[in-house]
């Protein structure tokens, strides 16, 4: 019987699009073990992975950083390729340590995912890049202009602003001495104004202190 069940391959969680879900994605899973398939709503290709902490696993997919780093991975290069909102994630199971690797290997076998280079659970533990390779790696650069285009591919105007606005605080500055009183976005972007660390933009800002005798800094979350 249970068998039959899975033939049919319900997900038990179901998100379908990796862009506007994305904060659901990393804090409903986090430190949960399990199998999941990411699908690409465009061509249908899919990825069959597994990881003892989901949510930190979907933390890497979310960055830039990580994903340009993956030259040989297949579903990294299609999130690049088409950006978040085109692809859906399963959690096709919630299982133990013990038996997530027979778990990946079931739905390996199950789905044929296009995007999976290897066919083999855990076939890549201990696989290493040989030394020409990793040259090839740490000596490419993008400049910040495609940086900024991959991100803006990757997610959608509408989810980097929802993020900016859920993760930035903004910043008051009044200059007691002009009277002028200036608002940022962030601590990062005060600090740049100010031409001071971001450290010390903060310490004023808590401890309620004037920056440089003339500065009322203002934390405003």
């Amino acid at each position: 019987m249970t068998e039959l069940v899975e033939q049919l391959v319900f997900p038990i969680v179901y998100y379908k699009d990796m862009d506007s879900d994305k904060k659901k994605v990393v804090v409903e899973n986090k430190g949960k073990s399990g199998v999941y398939k990411i699908t690409n709503l465009i061509n249908n290709k899919s990825y069959v992975g597994s990881s003892l902490n989901l949510g930190r696993r979907f933390t890497t997919y979310y960055s830039f950083k990580y994903i340009d780093s993956q030259k040989n991975s297949l579903i990294c290069k299609a999130l690049l390729k088409y950006g978040y909102s085109k692809f859906s994630l399963e959690i096709l199971k919630y299982c133990s340590s013990k038996d997530l690797l027979s778990r990946e290997q079931y739905y390996l076998d199950r789905f044929k995912p296009k995007y999976n280079i290897l066919t083999v659970a855990g076939s890549s533990i201990g696989y290493k890049h040989s030394e020409e390779t990793i040259k090839k790696f740490k000596a490419r650069r993008h400049t910040k202009e495609t940086i900024e285009k991959f991100k803006t591919k990757l997610f959608s105007q509408e989810t980097r602003t929802k993020i900016s606005a859920s993760l930035g605080t903004k910043v008051l500055v009044n200059d007691l001495l002009t009277n002028n009183i200036c608002e940022y976005d962030s601590i990062r972007k005060a600090a740049e104004g100010l031409n001071a660390p971001n450290s010390t933009i903060r310490y004023h800002a808590v401890h309620n202190k004037l920056y440089k005798d003339r500065y009322k800094i203002t934390l405003n979350k």
